[in-house]
């Protein structure tokens, strides 16, 4: 399985061809088209406004880096709710500076580099929040201050919340519909590198027939791997069972998801191997809270979907 994901890899580049985008502010803001009247009509237009940018609901906050909700007016009378993700100088440790000025990989700015995998993953034919803009200051040769500003997924549902909701048999329905997510995903050559049940939102289809539509957020780490692919397949595997069981997923759940990732009636030894590294590696994550992103998967805690 992994053999025929590493062959279906592409390896271009984060390029995309999706939605026209505006230069502003001598380069320091690029908007997306559309959205451009939005940002104008609420006074937006530059680099340092945006940031400055006051209210709104705080949804996360770390030393540098926060997340806000705001809802802005729209010209024609309604109103856009979006996610404000801001970078600041404390953000960066003295290492990463020095890693960042070096253009070491990984070490790059996180909005823009969001910016970039959300444009190539819908070029993929996958679903994400909508983008509005994305901007830099740059400072001793390095971007110092960032943001990324993305629209609400209207009517999505952090999946982890959408399983509490279910019964056994659409519970399991779902795990069918997540792993076809995720096979996809990796069979792109995507990892997400944070690939719990709460970076996928969901937004019902309203009829009991029709599969809802899945959206991947919360993309600033994501990456296409040239090397080591499996190991990187392990992992997302691995914390989205973790989270999957902390939602209230049996082994069960698991077992059909494994069955629907791999497309099989009857795994292989290949297989099976796999899967005990990836449940190696979700019981290792059940003994020591994961560092980052764990808190979304918890009864109650909704993260921003941005």
């Amino acid at each position: 399985m992994l053999r025929s994901l590493a062959r279906r890899v592409n390896k271009a580049p984060f390029t995309s061809n999706v939605d026209r985008v505006e230069i502003l502010d001598d380069g320091k803001l690029r908007v997306t088209e559309g959205f451009l009247p939005l940002l104008r009509a609420n006074g937006l237009h530059s680099f340092d406004k945006i940031m400055a940018c006051s209210g709104g609901t705080m949804m996360r906050s770390v030393p540098g880096r926060s997340t806000v909700k705001i809802e802005l007016p729209r010209p024609d009378g309604g109103t856009q709710v979006a996610f404000l993700k801001r970078y600041e100088p404390e953000y960066l440790s003295s290492g990463k500076k020095l890693l960042r000025l070096l253009h070491w990989p990984g070490a790059d700015d996180e909005a823009l580099h969001e910016w970039n995998c959300i444009r190539v993953l819908r070029d993929a034919g996958f679903n994400t929040a909508a983008l509005i803009a994305v901007g830099q200051e740059r400072g001793a040769g390095i971007v110092r201050r960032s943001f990324l500003l993305t629209a609400e997924i209207a009517g999505g549902i952090a999946a982890h919340d959408y399983v509490r909701t279910l019964k056994v048999k659409a519970r399991r329905e779902l795990a069918l519909q997540i792993a076809d997510l995720a096979r996809r995903f990796h069979g792109a050559g995507f990892a997400h590198k944070d690939h719990y049940l709460s970076h996928i939102f969901i937004v019902p289809s309203g009829s009991p027939t029709t599969a809802p539509d899945y959206y991947y957020i919360d993309l600033q780490r994501l990456i296409r791997p040239r090397l080591f692919q499996t190991r990187w397949v392990i992992k997302d595997l691995a914390v989205l069972g973790y989270s999957a069981l902390l939602s209230g997923a049996t082994r069960a759940d698991l077992m059909r998801f494994c069955h629907a990732y791999f497309q099989r009636s009857r795994l292989t030894a290949d297989d099976r191997r796999l899967i005990r590294s990836v449940m190696s590696r979700v019981n290792g994550l059940r003994q020591r809270r994961p560092k980052y992103d764990v808190i979304w998967d918890q009864p109650g805690v909704h993260p921003p979907n941005v």
